[in-house]
């Protein structure tokens, strides 16, 4: 078959749903581990606070990521960038899986920040791409369905605990999406981002002096994301050893979250169509921060007496909290690539940088606050991080940000 006929059938819809698969398969590996942290953490033999410090050092890896990314997606396309981060990440991840020692488990670690972030950067640059030339409202769609990847997945893991061990299921799944991977990229490869050879970019020097801070887009990113990063890395944990929660039940409310994400997220168009994106933002913080506020404090309250009742209501609260905080990040990156005159790429990759920086110092307020009080009072932090998204919410009206937030 030539190429001009291959290039024939790279239509829009199928554009779109390979990428919709990329973002799934991207969702459902990187996300396959987390309701394993309890066996990971008992694996390397670490306290809370010491668990959620080495995770946080992925971001260190994400953070070098990030400076130069973007550059090198933008000056020498997206092929290779989603090619050679897919292959390192699980590898890695295959390794991760056995490890016992901390210091082995930090250096993987950095790996691991480094190929999902590059890899976030590259899909990403690729989405706004397919979204300006399909001229259809793709990015939250597909955010959506990065977020079902990840709900699969944690009904697998809900599934599987207690009857497979850790390391058996993680290997397998990270194989067969490595496979898929690099299966669905070759399929997209004409309709990649092509090299810009003849653009000055990719100059680590241009790298450092293009980053801007933007306080409104920075810190409404990390309020919107706060508790969706605390239910990644702490959910599984807060019901097994806070509430004495057992077996795949403890992956509950992480997978109710995450559905309530896909929820919103598909559902954002009917809300924009009868609020203005900040009013809606603005709600849908207040409540989903309230909610899970009040399922922590119940816990805290009565979780002694009555662990099952308390499990119960943080459940409900963490699904409610979903509903309200899920199409907030999407909108507020949506409104970071319309407040800058930059390359998608290298707008992405420089607000994930800010972003995480924030992030990393949030991780570890979150988990030495666990440790030296309690998880519980650990996870309000997030709530009322959510609730202070008003404070930013005028971002998103910035430009063209109101019409991008239906993307």
């Amino acid at each position: 078959m030539s190429t001009g006929s291959k290039n024939a059938q790279l239509t829009p819809d199928f554009e779109f749903r390979t990428l919709a698969k990329l973002f799934f398969l991207f969702g459902f590996g990187i996300m396959s581990w987390i309701p394993r942290f309890p066996d990971i953490k008992a694996q390397l033999g670490v306290s809370n606070g010491q668990f959620g410090s080495l995770l946080s050092v992925g971001n260190i890896g994400g953070f070098v990521s990030l400076i130069v990314v973007g550059h090198i997606v933008h000056k020498f396309g997206s092929y290779l960038v989603l090619m050679v981060s897919t292959i390192s990440l699980y590898i890695t991840y295959c390794l991760i899986v056995f490890v016992t020692s901390s210091w082995l488990f930090l250096i993987l670690i950095f790996s691991v920040g480094f190929a999902i972030s590059a890899f976030h950067i590259s899909v990403n640059s690729q989405a706004f791409d397919s979204q300006t030339r399909i001229s259809k409202p793709i990015v939250v769609k597909l955010h959506g369905i990065w977020t079902l990847g990840a709900v699969l997945t944690g009904l697998l893991s809900g599934f599987l605990i207690g009857r497979v061990s850790a390391s058996s299921q993680l290997v397998v799944i990270y194989i067969v999406v490595l496979i898929l991977k690099i299966y669905f990229i070759n399929k997209l490869r004409p309709k990649l981002l092509k090299a810009d050879l003849s653009d000055d970019h990719f100059s680590i020097t241009k790298s450092f002096k293009s980053i801007r801070f933007d306080g409104l887009i920075a810190g409404g990113l990390i309020c919107a994301m706060a508790i969706e990063i605390a239910m990644g890395d702490w959910a599984s944990i807060f019901g097994r050893e806070y509430l004495g929660i057992k077996g795949g039940l403890i992956t509950l409310p992480y997978v109710l979250f995450m559905s309530a994400l896909i929820i919103g997220r598909l559902s954002i168009s009917k809300i924009i169509g009868k609020f203005p994106i900040n009013t809606a933002a603005n709600f849908g913080a207040f409540a989903g921060g309230s909610f899970f506020a009040i399922g922590i404090l119940t816990s805290i309250l009565i979780g002694d007496l009555h662990s099952e009742l308390a499990f119960a209501i943080f459940t409900m609260s963490c699904f409610l909290a979903g509903l309200g905080t899920s199409f907030i990040a999407p909108s507020f990156f949506n409104a970071a690539s319309s407040r800058r005159q930059l390359p998608s790429s290298v707008v992405i990759g420089q607000v994930g940088l800010i972003n995480n920086l924030f992030i990393f110092g949030g991780k570890w307020v979150v988990a030495w606050t666990a440790q030296f009080t309690s998880l519980a009072v650990a996870l309000l932090i997030p709530a009322l991080m959510a609730i202070a998204i008003p404070l930013f919410s005028r971002a998103l009206l910035s430009g063209d940000a109101k019409g991008q937030a239906l993307k």
